[in-house]
């Protein structure tokens, strides 16, 4: 039945819900009628148990009974009527009560107790118990104090249930049916609903309480539906609807739908990118951020007074970890996109959420100010794409993503360097240079391919000293700023032109099917739905209604289809048109390198091509792949 509350979990039922009761004026609520008459009507002698927040609202004196969620042997006792006197007052406050302005929480709570309080006067019921929570939905079967009301009758410390609505109990119609109709029978719990006219012991009330149930489960599942479309609606106008901000951001203090920076945090993101792009694996940038004594996501929350709680550290993790950095590093919100709707709940009674994929989710772009340098971002995504791009079939990307060495570091041509020959990876060895006596360590770069087959499986079998190469490198990307880097040429901005002829033109022409799209299908639509009127009239028969159906239909899913190409499509336009911004930005960055290193590399080359030494020159050809236009 209760086993979770029965059992190892007992100690909850002395835990107390975090209402905000700070916020409720004393004088607002103890000089109101409602307030003595409440006083005036509750017998403190009779109750065992009184939610914390009732308790402290109405000044009740008299400690909980903390045994009588553990202990009792049932409610046995059969009286004349078939119902003992004592009762259970259960208050709800549902989120729109809450919202409500012209009344404040502590004044519903009044009204709704004094209703209950003088229905028990009328009848001579006696109140042993009063349970209470708000902002949470009747369809929730995880409410606390709810749950606490069930076994409090099951423990038979109570004959009668009372609530103001049968929608305060329950608006969920397999709920109603499984306590009111089974268990509170078998408990000899009388259920009571003041205004609905909800009664137990009235054998002709059980449709009337079915019917009740069905409308209010109704009128909830409409209510979500709204709901959602108003946060959809938001989310499309580029407002930001979450609970919690994500690190990094805060809530705008001048706009609740908007993000900005949290200075201190965005720092922290920085410095994970950073060291990210620049070679650093998850483990040593998580030891550099504990050695730092840098507070986590959750705690760095906590510490400035955020409600998050995480669900596996209540009061924030101590200590950085793997799974926490790869969830900043792979989020985009940094790149000032924002994403909304990545999941949804299973239904509006069913708190499961499942992933939507992301051509349903609403995304964003420019709708906060970014965090994350664009040339910086662009290294990470690049490293995850080609992450996930990997497959079997594909050997040589298997292991595109640079592995640190002993020591946690990437060096600066990590997976960059390829053969010519056979098409596998260089590997970074190190071998012994200079006098016998006194030999130095040189690093050198090999075909993976010679290395395994001890020189017999490639024709490529000369290394490559790291320092060579990073020579090599440095003078031809300082050749490419050289050749794209002119500040009057700069300013007429080829790369500006490009974006707004070619990428502007292609995603307005593609905006404009989509909408000439949008009114086929509308319109088709509505032909379907004559068609119905025109079969029911006689005017068409079943033969041609079936044939006309099938083809709206037919074009309806041609139109889709159509609408989720030009919805890919949209998206690697605006790629592109990044990508090529991001250009700019590198050249605006870089003027002259002196020195490699990893961002550096990541930023300017996608691979070097390594050619195998001629014999009679002593020369071999490198050809670099830009990540930059290079023509």
């Amino acid at each position: 039945m209760f086993e979770e509350l029965k059992g190892g979990e007992t100690s909850s039922y002395n835990n107390t819900q975090d209402y905000n009761i700070k916020n409720v004026s004393v004088e607002d609520y103890t000089s109101s009628v409602e307030f003595k008459a409440i006083k005036e009507l509750l017998v403190e002698d009779n109750l065992i148990y009184v939610t914390e927040f009732i308790r402290k609202l109405l000044d009740i004196k008299k400690p909980n009974d903390t045994t009588c969620f553990t202990c009792g042997n049932g409610n046995k006792i059969v009286y004349k009527n078939g119902y003992g006197k004592r009762a259970i007052l259960y208050l709800r406050l549902s989120v729109e009560d809450m919202q409500k302005k012209d009344t404040t929480p502590s004044k519903s709570i009044l009204n709704q107790l004094l209703l209950l309080l003088q229905y028990c006067k009328e009848h001579e019921i006696e109140v042993v118990g009063i349970f209470y929570e708000e902002g949470i939905s009747g369809a929730d079967e995880n409410r606390p104090e709810w749950n606490k009301s069930l076994v409090f009758c099951e423990k038979g410390h109570c004959d009668i249930y009372i609530t103001k609505t049968q929608a305060r109990f329950a608006r969920d119609v397999e709920m109603i049916e499984r306590y009111l109709h089974k268990r509170f029978i078998e408990w000899n719990i009388r259920f009571l609903s003041i205004v609905d006219h909800s009664d137990t012991s009235q054998k002709g009330n059980k449709l009337q309480r079915q019917i009740t149930a069905i409308v209010d489960e109704n009128k909830l599942s409409e209510q979500s539906i709204n709901t959602k479309a108003t946060l959809r609606g938001k989310n499309q106008a580029g407002q930001w609807t979450g609970s919690f901000a994500c690190y990094g951001y805060i809530e705008d203090p001048n706009d609740m739908y908007h993000l900005v920076p949290d200075p201190p945090a965005a720092k922290i993101v920085q410095k994970i990118y950073e060291l990210y792009a620049n070679g650093t694996g998850y483990f040593k940038i998580c030891k550099y951020l504990n050695e730092h004594n840098i507070p986590t996501p959750s705690k760095y929350k906590k510490l400035q007074g955020s409600k998050f709680k995480c669900c596996k550290a209540p009061n924030g993790s101590e200590f950085w970890n793997i799974d926490t950095v790869r969830k900043i590093l792979k989020d985009e919100t940094y790149d000032g996109l924002l994403i909304q709707n990545r999941t949804e709940t299973i239904s509006y009674n069913i708190k499961k959420a499942r992933k939507l994929p992301r051509s349903e989710q609403t995304i964003i772009a420019c709708a906060h100010e970014r965090i994350v340098d664009p040339v910086i971002s662009r290294i990470v995504r690049q490293k995850f794409e080609a992450r996930t791009n990997a497959t079997c079939d594909n050997i040589d990307t298997i292991h595109t993503r640079p592995k640190p060495d002993k020591n946690g570091e990437v060096h600066i041509f990590s997976q960059k360097v390829y053969c010519a020959e056979c098409g596998k990876i260089f590997q970074k060895t190190t071998a012994k240079s200079g006098p016998r006596k006194n030999p130095t360590k040189k690093d050198y770069l090999h075909c993976k391919t010679n290395k395994r087959t001890c020189q017999t499986g490639c024709t490529n079998n000369s290394s490559i000293r790291i320092e060579v190469l990073e020579q090599v490198v440095l003078e031809e990307i300082n050749k490419q700023i050289d050749k794209y880097y002119n500040e009057e040429k700069f300013n007429k901005s080829y790369y500006e032109k490009k974006v707004n002829t070619n990428y502007e033109n292609e995603i307005k022409a593609l905006q404009e099917e989509k909408i000439m799209l949008d009114k086929k299908i509308k319109d088709n639509t509505n032909r379907f739905t004559l068609l119905y009127e025109d079969r029911a009239n006689e005017v068409i028969t079943t033969q041609e209604f079936i044939l006309l159906k099938s083809k709206y239909n037919d074009e309806i899913e041609r139109f889709n289809n159509r609408l989720r190409e030009i919805e890919d499509l949209i998206i690697s336009f605006n790629n592109k048109k990044q990508q090529q911004l991001n250009e700019q930005e590198i050249f605006k960055k870089y003027k002259h390198i002196d020195k490699l290193d990893r961002l550096v590399v990541e930023t300017f080359i996608s691979k070097i091509i390594m050619g195998k030494v001629d014999k009679e020159t002593k020369k071999r050809t490198i050809n670099i792949v830009w990540n930059i236009c290079s023509s």
